[in-house]
């Protein structure tokens, strides 16, 4: 790199994650003036007591330190096993009544109520927070437990207010899916832990999830943690990596087309990242292929067919894997200009560069390479190379290849006839380019030792992702000061995909390791920096 770096070491141990490879509605005014009440109804007297034995009651009666409501009580009452036929509510007051059929208790069997949000004060909606009750028809109550606890798997720090939901074996996750009501629930803390009792000596699979909408299934967009390994109830410890997940995909249809004067259209049409799509166009009811450019979920198209056709015999379809979609175009008005502005652009300062790129609102050619002038500390310069759109081919991004030194500053003139976009009549101003690449020694370089991998993966440095199988060391040169972002993917079932949690597909998330302390960078410093993967709990 040609610097001599004076020499900076960092230890850093870390543990980095925990994880197993393993009824009615009532809307009430607050009255106003004072502060506002946060805290849950907290149950006084519970009638028959919880955790009663050689029991069928015919009620219940829990009376509360506060006056109550109920919030969609059917839906939020989960009852394990579920009962034949709903119990009915009542609310006097402080207090909430649930009559019920003590022929519809089963024999020698523990009962749990889990009534999640479905009781609430009456001002503010303040749900009572994990409120069960369980009771045993027999001599015995169930007291078998499962404990666990959710952690972020970026944060590495817990997940609070999740609903735990257990279901008992053998069950279908399609059923799980599909809303099948869980067999046992909790609620993690604000550390993330969760504890959930009166088991019996059953099997379960699990998920915890943010349950928005209080449906007590998993929906599109909702956190969740999944543990879709089968445990059982006792002294089981269960830790499980959670992460959000995708809201669901929009139909995929042209939301909106405007032809301009030129023949390029710009289209709003949402589709993800790796969707095989075409885009063609309709005249007078003949179909043929067009040069397009995605952006997001914009898309442009260029059709030279189009600057003379009537708009409205012009259609715009859009085809895809196993469907498409079809619109008609409407114009766009705004006036094309005879000068251009790039809509993004290099930075003006930076290391130095082998390639840069301008992009336009338009395509863009290079029309006369001979008008373009590069100079360096304002002496012209030679062997730099411009492209743009070809034949065939259409872009809107004009790219240089030059190789730059240190501590330059660069300028690039674009004389009239240079450049060429597209639609233009007449030829364009004269176009400047502007940029400076900084001295060597401004900057640092970072060597990374990196051990107790716990497995294959991918070290994240900045924008950079760099595959590693375990322990090594790696060295990054020309780094700009300041704070890195330095982070560790673990590919935990070796796909080389670093996967989020995909719940349908019983996918669950695989971690991410970061160091407590990021590595900062100092000009002309080599920071030697050791990092430690070791997780928590195994051995020395």
């Amino acid at each position: 790199m040609g610097m001599s770096f004076q020499r900076f070491r960092v230890r850093l141990d870390v543990l980095a994650c925990t994880m197993i490879i393993a009824a009615g509605c009532a809307q009430i005014s607050a009255p106003s003036g004072g502060p506002k009440d946060e805290m849950p109804p907290v149950p006084i007297r519970v009638d028959p007591p919880s955790e009663s034995i050689n029991l069928r009651p015919k009620r219940l009666t829990m009376e509360f330190d506060e006056f109550v409501v109920l919030r969609n009580a059917n839906q939020q009452l989960v009852v394990s096993p579920p009962l034949a036929s709903k119990p009915e509510w009542r609310v006097r007051g402080k207090a909430v009544e649930l009559a019920l059929d003590p022929e519809g208790f089963e024999v020698n069997r523990t009962y749990v109520f889990a009534f999640g949000g479905a009781i609430v004060d009456l001002h503010e909606s303040n749900p009572a927070t994990d409120l069960k009750w369980a009771f045993s028809t027999g001599p015995v109550l169930d007291t078998m437990r499962i404990q666990g606890h959710v952690m972020d798997r970026m944060t590495r720090s817990g997940k609070a207010d999740l609903r735990v939901m257990l279901f008992q074996t053998p069950v279908t996750w399609d059923s799980i899916w599909a809303g099948r009501r869980p067999d046992a629930l909790g609620q993690t803390d604000a550390m993330g832990n969760y504890s959930i009792g009166y088991l019996g000596s059953k099997d379960f699979v699990g998920v915890a999830l943010a349950d928005e909408n209080g449906n007590y299934r998993w929906d599109d967009g909702e956190y969740i943690a999944l543990d879709t390994s089968r445990f059982a109830a006792g002294d089981t410890s269960l830790y499980w990596l959670g992460d959000d997940t995708k809201e669901a995909k929009p139909p995929r249809r042209i939301a909106s087309c405007r032809l301009d004067s030129t023949g390029m259209a710009r289209i709003l049409a949402t589709a993800p990242a790796d969707v095989a799509e075409r885009w063609k166009v309709l005249l007078g009811g003949t179909s043929q292929p067009i040069p397009f450019e995605r952006e997001g979920d914009s898309v442009i198209v260029w059709c030279e067919a189009c600057r003379t056709a009537p708009v409205e015999e012009i259609q715009m379809v859009w085809d895809w894997e196993i469907d498409s979609d079809t619109a008609q175009v409407r114009p766009f008005l705004s006036s094309i200009g005879n000068s251009h502005t790039p809509l993004t652009t290099p930075p003006l300062r930076s290391a130095p560069q082998s390639s840069r790129e301008w992009k336009f609102d338009r395509a863009i050619f290079v029309d006369e390479p001979d008008s373009i002038r590069v100079f360096q500390d304002s002496l012209s310069i030679d062997g730099a190379f411009f492209s743009a759109s070809e034949t065939g081919a259409s872009t809107r991004t004009l790219t240089l290849d030059l190789k730059e030194d240190f501590a330059s500053d660069y300028t690039v003139i674009c004389l009239p006839g240079a450049l060429r976009f597209q639609g233009q009549t007449v030829d364009q101003d004269t176009v400047f380019f502007r940029w400076k690449t900084y001295e060597a020694n401004y900057f640092g370089a970072l060597d990374l030792s990196l051990t107790d991998v716990p497995g294959p993966g991918w070290v994240r440095i900045g924008e950079d992702r760099i595959r590693v199988e375990g322990d090594t060391s790696l060295a990054f040169e020309q780094r700009l000061p300041g704070a890195l972002t330095l982070g560790y993917e673990w590919d935990v079932n070796g796909d080389s995909i670093w996967q989020g949690v995909v719940p349908r597909d019983l996918q669950s998330a695989e971690p991410y390791f970061y160091p407590v302390e990021q590595p900062v960078i100092r000009s002309n410093w080599l920071i030697e920096w050791d990092w430690s993967l070791k997780i928590k709990g195994t051995a020395e």
